[in-house]
């Protein structure tokens, strides 16, 4: 269970990592030219998105495997 928790709070925070260098790549497409790059800028916050959708989704199933689980292991434990 200590490794589902683990992964459950780590997926959150690594969604969030992806969502912050995702939104590097957009900024630096908006600063390395006068006029921004579409391409580039939607590229930085596609990777953005798809960080933060892939962190939710693995810390969400993760934390419900966790609750799961413990119910098991409590009703084996209390009974």
């Amino acid at each position: 269970l200590v490794i589902i928790a683990t992964i459950a709070s780590v997926a959150t925070l690594m969604g969030l990592l992806g969502t912050v260098t995702g939104m590097f790549a957009a900024f630096r497409a908006i600063a390395t030219s006068g006029a921004p790059d579409a391409v580039a800028l939607s590229n930085g916050i596609s990777e953005a998105l798809i960080n933060t959708a892939l962190g939710i989704g693995t810390s969400a199933l993760a934390i419900i495997f966790y609750n799961y689980f413990t119910s098991k292991i409590d009703t084996l434990t209390y009974g």
